[in-house]
């Protein structure tokens, strides 16, 4: 049976994330991969809007016409002015597909991925990484993330937001999300060092070492 045919009673729905199990000596460790890292000049503005938390894309300022993926000149009018601007998170899951293969080292360690084609409000089809609460045929919402590797991916979440869906395993692997990690702090005598304890530990980190830089110094 599809998924989209399931009642509301019987959708599945992220799976509140454990605690992490003790490593297993027999088994592999994963290696510290990244995923892909190539991307052109034109896409590091993408990552700069994910970093800032925004949803923009690059609009021409002739046309009006909205780029995706990031380029020089419009696709429509072959305008050089292009800026970035906010639009619409807003689309509807066309299409989706499970990757069960990879060639790169970080998608490799990480299958099944699952992936889909977004039909996003401002007319363009967007390929995104799906959570694992999306149905295909139904609304989701887009969002910017940055990578492991500092890019800028896009990410499909449901329109409404769903329970744990910050307990997505794909998703996560595509951020820094603190929860169940341990965090190292090298200096916490700072107001920052202090301030990113108090925050990591509201974000649910497991443990969190915080170093003393400068241990000849008294405490203020």
């Amino acid at each position: 049976m599809h998924r989209s045919c399931y009642s509301e009673e019987e959708r599945v729905v992220t799976t509140r994330l454990p605690p992490p199990k003790r490593k297993d000596p027999v088994k592999r460790t994963r290696m510290p991969t990244y995923p892909p890292g190539n991307r052109s000049r034109e896409a590091q503005g993408l990552a700069a809007m994910a970093a800032s938390g925004r949803f923009a894309l690059q609009t021409c300022q002739d046309c009006s016409n909205v780029q995706y993926p990031p380029r020089q000149i419009c696709k429509k009018c072959l305008s050089g002015e292009l800026e970035w601007q906010d639009v619409s998170n807003g689309g509807k899951l066309l299409a989706e597909t499970t990757l069960q293969h990879s060639n790169d080292l970080f998608f490799r360690d990480r299958l099944p991925w699952r992936l889909g084609v977004v039909g996003a409000d401002i007319g363009l089809s967007i390929v995104a990484h799906l959570s694992e609460d999306c149905v295909q045929g139904e609304r989701i919402r887009l969002s910017l993330n940055l990578d492991r590797a500092g890019n800028a991916v896009v990410t499909a979440r449901p329109e409404n937001p769903t329970s744990n869906e910050e307990d997505d395993l794909q998703l996560r692997e595509m951020a820094f999300d603190p929860k169940n990690r341990r965090v190292l702090i090298v200096d916490g005598k700072t107001v920052l060092g202090l301030g990113l304890a108090k925050a990591f530990a509201n974000a649910g980190a497991r443990d969190i070492f915080v170093g003393h830089a400068q241990p000849w110094k008294g405490s203020p």
